[in-house]
Formats: structure tokens, C-alpha cells, sequence
């Protein structure tokens, strides 16, 4: 039976898929081979693919489930992700964005930072939830249920873990960081505005996490869905962006950085990637 997407958290998922048919949930650390094999086994066990496409350029990765500590050392807690999940292959682009907001841009900035190649940025917490929107309506996400979000802070950092248990998917420390990520690598006093190449870079052009994921640290910092509201005790939270930027020292582009901002933030390092649930159809 096929699988159908949809973002209802609360929704019973894989239903369809008998449990002695589902692959068992994996614990972190484990290496790159066996996060190609649990991408596959998952795919078979929901009859969907590893990777689709759709009507605006977008690639995205199914993300198998899994069990894993969260957050920095001295701040951790243990997590489990139940059901699989696909999560965008690279940081939304511009020109992607464009086909929502046409005339969108990034003021101040060179003209090689608006290239249609270039991650999506000046975009706040509530603009990002009304792309996912917009993106859910259209005939191709209609046509095969697919409703599109952003990805909930535990589901973007198991997916930029990829199955390691270290800060960053190629180790603890910033040794080799450049090949996997755009940031200050100087640490030098940031621009007023992007120019002279420091700025955000083309999507999908360093090393991928084993998943197959771009850009997961730096660049620009991802915008996560969760944000707390308990109407009971009159707390409300701030929602949160996770990787690290172009902006960014190497000790902020880790699977477990971030950084809140309130739902109108809007700055040339701040973007997102879209995530899609799966559930049976």
C-alpha cells in the first residue's frame, strides 16, 4: 500500500504497514553505509521512494526513524523519532521561493547573491510556515497528498546527525568544516551587507551527510516549526533556527547550534528548508 504525505503530527501513521514488516528503529552512532541501508529498507517497508521531486525544483530525502540524544553536551536529552519522514535535499532557493513571491530579493546585496542558485533569506518564521502553505496547494502536492512544513527541532537535527553522535556529521571538531559548510572560516568582522563573495553560496555544492543532505550546517540558519504556546499558563516561546550561517564561526555551524528569533525575523542569514510527513494512503 502506498504512502501518502501529510504534516498532522497527531495523524496515526504507517498504519498500513504491518509492524513485523517495519525495520527496527536504530540508535545512534552508526555509519554512512547503514544510513543508506535504513533509507532503503524504510522505503520498501512504505512502498515509496528514497527521493522525489516536485512541480518547483525541489528535492527531498526520506529520513528513516530512530532513537538519539539531543542537544549539546551538558544539555541533553534522549529522543525518539517513531516514523519516517522526507526532508528537502538543500536549503530552499530563491529562485524556488520566487514562484511564490515573485519580485523577492535580497536588498543591499551583490547581484550574484540574488541568483536563483542562492538559499532563500530575509525570510521570517511566519513567511516560512506560508510558503509551506502555499507549496501544499499546489496540483502536484494535491494530486499525491502532500502537505509540506518545516521540520520540527528533533527531526532536523536527527537528520543533520545522519547517524553520528558528534556536533557535526564528520566529527567534533572544525577540522575539514570547509568542505562541508559555508561560515566565517576567519571569524573576521561580517559585511554590512553581502559582497566581494562573502555572502550566501550556491545551494548543493559541498559534501552531503549521509543521508544526502546540503547545507545542513551554514550558509543560512533553518528555520524549525516548533513553537510553544500554552494558553493554560500564558508561556509562549520563541521559535528556533538551527545550523549556523555564512555569518557564522565554525562553533555555531554543529548539528546542535541554535539560535531563537522572534516569528517576524528577517536577516541575510535566516532561511529554511521544507519538510513532509508520511502517512498511510
Amino acid at each position: 500500500m502506498a504512502a501518502r504525505f501529510l504534516t498532522s503530527l497527531g495523524v496515526s501513521l504507517l498504519a498500513a504497514v504491518p509492524a513485523i514488516c517495519q525495520p527496527n528503529l536504530p540508535r545512534t552512532p552508526f555509519d554512512a553505509d547503514k544510513a543508506k541501508q535504513l533509507q532503503a529498507e524504510w522505503a520498501k517497508a512504505i512502498a515509496a521512494d528514497v527521493e522525489f521531486g516536485n512541480s518547483i525544483g525541489m528535492k527531498l530525502a526520506l529520513i528513516p526513524p530512530g532513537h538519539f540524544t539531543m542537544g549539546p553536551n551538558g544539555s541533553t536529552y534522549r529522543v525518539t523519532l517513531a516514523r519516517p519522514f522526507y526532508l528537502a535535499t538543500t536549503e530552499t532557493t530563491l529562485g524556488q521561493y520566487r514562484r511564490w513571491k515573485k519580485d523577492h530579493k535580497i536588498e543591499g546585496a551583490d547581484d550574484e547573491f540574488n541568483a536563483d542558485d542562492r538559499p532563500t533569506a530575509k525570510v521570517s518564521w511566519e513567511d516560512a510556515k506560508a510558503f509551506c502553505v502555499w507549496l501544499s496547494e499546489q496540483p502536484d502536492a494535491k494530486k499525491e497528498g502532500r502537505v509540506y512544513a518545516l521540520p520540527t527541532e528533533a527531526q532536523w537535527e536527527w537528520s543533520a546527525r545522519a547517524g553520528t553522535a558528534t556536533t557535526r556529521y564528520f566529527g567534533d571538531t572544525d577540522k575539514g568544516q570547509a568542505d562541508c559548510s559555508w561560515f566565517n572560516v576567519t571569524y573576521t568582522p561580517n559585511p554590512q551587507h553581502e559582497t566581494k563573495g562573502r555572502g550566501r553560496q550556491p545551494v548543493g555544492k559541498l559534501k552531503a551527510n549521509a543521508f544526502g543532505l546540503y547545507d545542513m550546517l551554514g550558509n543560512v540558519w533553518e528555520w524549525c516549526g516548533d513553537r510553544r504556546i500554552d494558553a493554560d499558563t500564558g508561556e509562549t516561546r520563541d521559535p528556533v533556527m538551527r545550523g549556523g550561517s555564512w555569518r557564522s564561526g565554525a562553533f555555531h555551524c554543529t548539528a546542535v547550534a541554535h539560535d531563537p528569533g522572534s516569528p517576524q525575523t528577517r536577516a541575510d542569514n535566516i532561511g529554511f528548508r521544507i519538510a513532509c510527513q508520511i502517512v498511510e494512503r
